[in-house]
């Protein structure tokens, strides 16, 4: 569908935060469009001016919202507010924050912030709560779609994550290069061991096999790779703002990927195969998630087990022509299929979507 005309509602997006969900979901979607000349806009929830700036738009979109149980009265009264004045009302997700998997998740990984578990069961039917008001919601996958099918009637479009490419680019080319050598690198946050178990026994091995090599780990750095590897060997890079975290993975050679075949984790969508060809790394990958985006010895490497990854590892360590081919192949996919130009068409047209199912249900009351 062609970008250059855009039509639809005009939406504004509330935000609580600049975090790497509203990155993709919100912040450079809105600035896309808003570069094209599309009605829409984004402001933080808290602003004190979101009241004088709601009524200049026909919609409004809620990545991901909630409210406190103890403001439920108020949350109800906001969304009557919205109603009467004519307004539609999408919700967000790209994660799967509704199922009591999610609970028992941030128990396991100590994310609990001192709450217990009734209290976060709490705010996961809260979010149920805020979605069903809502007239329609867009995901970020299928899978995700089906999950959230199962608790609201109303339309559940998938749009999925896109990259913005020009401006990921941009920021690998102004980056210098800090770690020097042939680089194998991991960027993400907290997660279960399970899900790099393999993928770190592999870089093991890839240690003794290769003395030239160097480990780069950006964000969430576990207990296991500091124990498996040479400190000499390994670099841990901070979060970085959202304006600059590209910059890390430029320091990375070959891209991991590594998630385990959990219910949550397929609900996920495989940005970071996207951001790791875009910084210009080879990538390796689990089949979870990254099966559908790699084509396996040609684009990427899919793997399984430890010995899997330490074979795809072993081969584009030693091959630079066969890394800069995958780069090269993986890229191309991205370009024409996964970059926000060429899917920003989707958000305004989930949008109409959506306002024109709100807008039949209230000539039929």
């Amino acid at each position: 569908m062609p970008n250059d005309r855009l039509t639809g509602p005009s939406v504004l997006a509330l935000v609580s935060d600049q975090s790497g969900p509203n990155l993709w979901r919100v912040l450079q979607p809105i600035t896309a469009l808003e570069k094209r000349g599309y009605p829409c806009g984004w402001d933080f929830k808290d602003n004190a001016l979101i009241g004088e700036l709601a009524p200049h738009f026909d919609g409004v979109l809620l990545p991901r919202f909630s409210w406190p149980p103890q403001h439920r009265r108020m949350a109800e009264q906001w969304f009557a507010a919205l109603r009467r004045a004519g307004k539609f009302v999408v919700y967000d997700a790209d994660d799967d924050i509704f199922t009591a998997a999610e609970t028992h998740r941030r128990i396991e990984l100590n994310w609990a912030e001192g709450k217990s578990f009734e209290q976060l069961e709490a705010e996961r039917h809260e979010r149920i709560w805020a979605m069903q008001q809502s007239d329609g919601v867009t995901v970020s996958t299928q899978r995700l779609a089906t999950i959230v099918r199962s608790y609201t009637s109303k339309p559940v479009i998938v749009v999925p994550n896109a990259i913005d490419l020009r401006w990921f680019r941009g920021v690998v080319r102004a980056t210098k290069r800090q770690v020097p050598g042939l680089t194998i690198g991991w960027a993400g946050g907290r997660r279960h061991d399970r899900d790099l178990l393999d993928m770190f026994e592999a870089w093991y091995r890839i240690s003794k096999r290769y003395a030239e090599v160097t480990f780069v780990v950006q964000g969430w750095c576990p207990d296991i790779v500091r124990e498996m590897l040479p400190p000499e060997r390994l670099v841990v890079l901070p979060w970085m703002k959202l304006e600059t975290y590209p910059a890390g993975l430029a320091q990375i050679d070959i891209g991991c990927c590594a998630v385990s075949s959990t219910p949550f984790n397929r609900a996920k969508s495989p940005i970071k195969a996207y951001e790791y060809a875009a910084a210009g790394a080879a990538v390796i990958a689990s089949p979870t998630l990254y099966a559908g985006v790699i084509e396996h010895g040609k684009s990427g490497w899919i793997v399984e087990s430890a010995a899997e990854w330490e074979d795809a590892l072993a081969q584009l360590v030693e091959s630079n022509s066969l890394r800069q081919m995958m780069v090269r192949r993986l890229g191309r996919i991205i370009e024409k299929r996964l970059s926000l130009d060429v899917n920003v068409w989707r958000w305004p047209a989930a949008w109409a979507e959506i306002a024109e199912s709100a807008s039949r249900k209230l000539v039929l009351v």
